[in-house]
């Protein structure tokens, strides 16, 4: 998910039903006992199952669609290196250019996730449990 999401981040996650989730929030599901933590691009309900589209924000293609009981919720909080925000539902133009800079250039993602491990070293203490449930 970058560059929305960086190692290192802390998210909260927050239990909802796919008609809650919006178009541009991110979700995590599970699928084949595997986490995903990505952008719902769009919704598709149909009779039996509620389907949503969702991609990685540095991804060129969507994710094939997820079902109605995959869904986890969503993400309410990151923080990161001492700052709590809420994720943004649209990226601006230069997290776009980013994100495809990202995707495409395999150089750039490698010298960009160095230089943030560098840089954030001293973040990557945990405190406690990191799991906290929230209703």
């Amino acid at each position: 998910m970058l560059p929305t999401l960086w190692p290192g981040d802390l998210l909260t996650v927050q239990s909802c039903r796919p008609e809650q989730a919006k178009c541009g929030e991110i979700v995590l599901y599970m699928r084949r006992g595997r986490f995903f933590i990505h952008r719902m691009v769009s919704k598709n309900p149909t009779k039996d199952e509620a389907f949503l589209i969702t991609r990685g924000d540095c991804m060129p293609k969507d994710d094939p669609p997820v079902r109605r009981g995959d869904l986890l919720g969503k993400i309410t909080e990151i923080q990161r290196a001492g700052s709590v925000f809420q994720p943004a539902r649209k990226l601006s133009a230069f997290r776009r250019v980013l994100a495809y800079m990202l995707c495409h250039w395999d150089l750039f993602r490698r010298v960009g996730l160095r230089l943030w491990a560098r840089c954030h070293k001293d973040d990557c203490h945990l405190e406690g449990g990191f799991v906290e449930a929230t209703s």
